[in-house]
């Protein structure tokens, strides 16, 4: 018994400090160096090399979200670029519509315009944005706003006698036809229109602008007084002459040169991008000539209102072609 008890007292002492010397410690699982250990300490050496493995591919897969994420980041930042470097270049927002933050136009538009029912040519405009309701008379009334309130069939009715400039008729009423009625930007006057003609910057300094008639070029006549009957008695009343008649402000003027006269009377909403050649071959139709504009009689009608001589001042420079808008709408 004791010679037992002797031998394994001898082996704890033996092997008790060895063992207690290949026993790992924790810190030596983190380091990134491989350590070895001595045979008969197996399973820790592979629980030491797994708990490496882990943390080299946990930090790989840090690494590659990480990456993942700046690549994305970059791709969404690139994409931004794309569609912003294509927005300014078409005068758009990048999401499909014209009109952007500091763009020069509200939209593009055009009118496919033909002579005595022939052959249509294309005039392409760019309304200005400058916030004004009279651009956005003109653009309603391009697109259609309703029946009566379009520019389509609309006639260009005049050609000035220095081919300066060709006028087209618009609309002849701007609440529309039928039971319905239509508002337009600027409401039922000439009101809002006239105050921003008042106060417009833009000014007929070119070839190719595009204008409002808000105002005519010569004052009303002054009006004439009647004696009419009210509540049982006359009652004296101011009447416009009926053959005086205020601009509606959807007639509009193309210029073929700079035209400062114009300034007073239209309201400028754009200018003509494309075809501006169309507009030169117009101006070149012939017109009638203005034979009676000298006589007395016409001068003193016309200065009192009276509907003949106004009948006959819409006749001078009227082409003796048909001009028409036939096709007109929004690019």
């Amino acid at each position: 018994a004791s010679g037992s008890f002797g031998v394994s007292h001898m082996r704890r002492q033996l092997t008790g400090p060895r063992m207690a010397a290949t026993a790992p410690s924790r810190g030596h699982v983190s380091m990134p160096r491989r350590r070895t250990y001595p045979l008969g300490s197996g399973s820790l050496r592979c629980k030491v090399e797994a708990g490496q493995e882990r943390e080299s591919s946990l930090a790989g897969g840090t690494g590659r979200r990480d990456f993942a994420l700046v690549l994305s980041q970059l791709m969404v930042m690139g994409g931004v670029a794309v569609r912003k470097a294509s927005a300014e270049e078409d005068g758009g927002n990048g999401n499909g519509n014209a009109v952007a933050a500091g763009s020069k136009y509200m939209a593009k538009v055009f009118f496919d315009v033909s002579v005595n029912e022939g052959e249509t040519s294309r005039v392409v405009i760019g309304v200005y944005n400058d916030g004004l309701k009279g651009q956005e008379r003109f653009l309603q009334l391009t697109e259609g706003a309703g029946p009566g309130l379009d520019y389509r069939r609309s006639l260009f009715t005049f050609i000035a006698p220095d081919k300066s400039f060709i006028k087209n008729a618009g609309v002849g009423s701007i609440t529309g036809l039928g039971a319905r009625e239509y508002t337009l930007a600027g409401g039922k006057s000439n009101r809002e229109l006239l105050k921003e003609l008042d106060g417009q910057a833009r000014s007929h300094n070119k070839a190719g602008i595009v204008s409002l008639v808000v105002r005519n070029a010569e004052p009303p006549p002054p009006p004439t007084k009647k004696l009419v009957a009210e509540g049982g008695r006359l009652v004296e009343v101011e009447e416009q002459e009926k053959g005086y008649v205020e601009p509606n402000g959807s007639a509009f003027v193309v210029s073929r040169e700079p035209a400062p006269s114009l300034d007073y009377t239209n309201l400028v909403i754009g200018e003509v991008i494309e075809g501006m050649d169309v507009i030169d071959k117009l101006s070149s139709l012939p017109t009638s000539k203005p034979k009676g504009k000298d006589d007395p009689f016409y001068k003193v009608g016309k200065s009192i209102g009276d509907s003949r001589a106004v009948f006959m001042s819409t006749r001078f420079g009227r082409p003796f072609a048909r001009v028409q808008i036939v096709e007109a709408g929004k690019l």
